[in-house]
This record gives structure tokens, sequence and C-alpha cells, in this order.
């Protein structure tokens, strides 16, 4: 995977879900979105005409340079615009431009690189110095900051607040839900999520079922019973939630029902997984609803410390291995048992609770599904 930096403006119609698109789109067709800049209000550049809104991302993408501008020109036209020979600036409703691709520095027909002129453009200038500002320009040898401060553009982008980039997360009737390892911050994002958005978050009662600790200091005696009463707890609360009856029902939940099918899976002999899977059938027959299942990763190791770090007693006998059976039981549970969708995003490198850089980038992600 490469590192490619990409800038985004738009001036004409929304400005903003234009913007809002156009990440959407580059998340489908050409790679992960790693970094996510505010967005700024800029005078336009080189012509008379409305403000633009302006910002940098950074992707990982295993697309080869020419073929990243190839596909952000195919954006363009997808969104609308065509680019015409002509010399001169005008308004447009996207632009997109390739800025770096790692550290190459190429220069064709088709493509420059790094992208001639930036170093003259605060609109670029600054979202840049937010997002990589150690960066170093491959030709100039300066890095972002450096560029900025030298930078003789007198404009001075107007920098907006990075919740502007997510005023909305839901589709009607649907229910997000996040799943996981033990550790991964499932509820932690959850009850982000639910707060920023007011909607109803539905939370694991880890908290309430008898036999968690029991299961933790013998689990061949309490299994069954752990597994059982999540099951049933697991359906009774999303039964609750779609009996009420009402118009653009939205929640979010830490768990889906399939958590009950993965773990038992994992805890149970085989003859009681056998009876337990009959059960599980007979309860989710009665549920259709919509929803938008959410896998969230992390390293093994980075799962072990945060079980650590909150200390809860009874989960510090968790081992890696553990850990581990789960993280392929979600693989084989999504590959070879479940035609509904899991959708993984990598929290690596991700504090969503304490940046919220990485929070809009978390959110962005979760719309690009």
């Amino acid at each position: 995977m490469n590192k490619a930096y990409i800038s985004l403006g738009s001036n004409e119609g929304q400005k903003l879900e234009n913007l809002q698109q156009a990440v959407l789109k580059v998340q489908k067709e050409i790679g992960i979105l790693t970094e996510l800049s505010s967005l700024y209000q800029t005078p336009a550049w080189g012509f008379e005409g409305p403000d633009f809104l302006n910002a940098c991302i950074g992707i990982k993408t295993r697309h080869a340079p020419n073929k990243v501008l190839e596909k952000l020109l195919g954006i363009e036209r997808e969104m609308g615009r065509f680019r015409h020979s002509q010399s001169g600036y005008s308004s447009r409703n996207i632009d997109l431009d390739l800025l770096f691709y790692s550290d190459e520095v190429i220069e064709n027909e088709a493509l420059t690189l790094p992208h001639p002129r930036l170093e003259l453009r605060n609109f670029i200038l600054h979202p840049m110095s937010e997002i990589a500002r150690d960066f170093i320009h491959p030709r100039l040898g300066m890095n972002m900051v450096e560029l900025s401060t030298q930078c003789l553009d007198t404009s001075q982008p107007i920098q907006l607040p990075l919740a502007q980039w997510s005023p909305d997360l839901f589709t009607e009737h649907e229910l997000l839900v996040f799943e996981g390892n033990i550790g991964v911050g499932k509820t932690v994002l959850t009850q982000k999520i639910g707060q920023h958005y007011h909607v109803p978050q539905l939370l694991e009662n880890f908290n309430q079922n008898p036999y968690l600790e029991k299961f933790y200091q013998q689990p061949e005696h309490y299994a069954l019973a752990l597994e059982s009463y999540f099951l049933e707890d697991r359906f009774r609360q999303f039964g609750e939630f779609y009996s009420v009856k009402g118009p653009n029902r939205k929640a979010v939940t830490d768990h889906s029902l399939y958590r009950s099918l993965i773990f038992a899976k994992i805890n149970l002999s085989s003859g009681d997984f056998k009876n337990f899977k009959e059960k599980f059938k007979h309860l989710s027959s009665a549920f259709d609803f919509q929803q938008k299942v959410i896998l969230l990763n992390r390293s093994l190791e980075v799962l072990m410390e945060q079980i650590q770090n909150r200390g809860r007693i009874y989960e510090q006998k968790i081992s890696l291995n553990y850990l581990k059976r789960i993280e392929d039981r979600y693989v084989t549970y999504i590959q070879e048992e479940t035609s509904v969708p899991f959708h993984k995003i990598d929290l690596k490198g991700l504090d969503f609770v304490n940046d919220e850089s990485a929070y809009q980038i978390v959110l962005q992600r979760i719309k690009a599904f």
C-alpha cells in the first residue's frame, strides 16, 4: 500500500455535500482514508468567484499514480465536472487533485508529481500542514509547515470545525451495529455516536449477566448458562426496540444478534452448540430489519493492553490465545456462515476518543459502506 495525498475543492452548488460525496467515492474506488483535514473556507484563487470549501485527505492505495489520477478524474466526471483544455480558472462543483504519491517525482504528459505550484497556495498548504505537517516535499526539501510559513499567498483560509464533515450518519430506519473482539472499543464508540447524533443506544448488558464472572473462573461449567443468558437478553433488547412504532427509527448498538453464534461456537461443547443454534434460528425467524454491521479491528496486543487498562478483575484471566480464537471465529463466521455483510474498519492509529480527526475518519469510513 502506498500513501497519497489529495486536495478537494468546491465553490458551486451544495459545496459541503460535494466534498462529502467525493470523499466517499475516493474510499470506494481508490483507497482507505487515513487522514482528514478540517474544511477551509477560501477565496477563489486566480479568478473572481464564490468562496471555495477546500480540504485535503490522505489515503492508502494499491493503485499506481497514473491510475489514481485516472480515477480522480473519473469521479469528477461522475459528479458532473468535465475539465476543458482552455487556460484559466473558473468555478466548479468539484476539484480533485493528486498532490503527492509517497515521495515520487513524476513528470510526463499525463501526470506531474508533486502537483505543480502547490507551494504557492494556502488553500492546499493549510490543510496539508494540519494532517501531514512533517511530510517533506520531494522536490523542494521542505515540510508542509515550512512551505506554509514561506508562502507568498496573502489569502487566509478560514478553518471550520472538523465536526462539520459529518452532520448526519444514519439513513432512515437504520440500525448501526458494531462488532468485534473483546476490548476493541465497541461500547465507547457506540456511546459517542449515540450521544453525538441523539439516537438510542442498545448496549450489551454484560454487568447484569450473573454468569460472566463465574465463566472466567470455571468456563467449562458456566459456558452454557452464560451464552443462554446473553442470547435471550439480546433478543429481548432488540425485540423491545423494534416493537416501538414510529417514523425514521434509528439506533446504534455495541453488539449484534450474531455475536451469540460467534462466542457460543468457541465456548460450548458441540452438542450444546447444536441445540443453542437451533434456539437462535427459532428466535431470529421473527427479525427482519435494516442494519449496517461494522466489524472493528485492532491487533491482539492492543486488545490485551486495553483489557488490562479498563481494570475489570474477571477479565484479567483472558489470554492472548482466547482472543485469537475469537478473531479466527469471526473470520470463519463471516466467510462461511452468514450472508449478512460485515464491513471491516481497522482502528490502528485511530484514537477516536481523544482525537476529533480520528473520530471523523471513522465516521467517514462508516458512511462509505
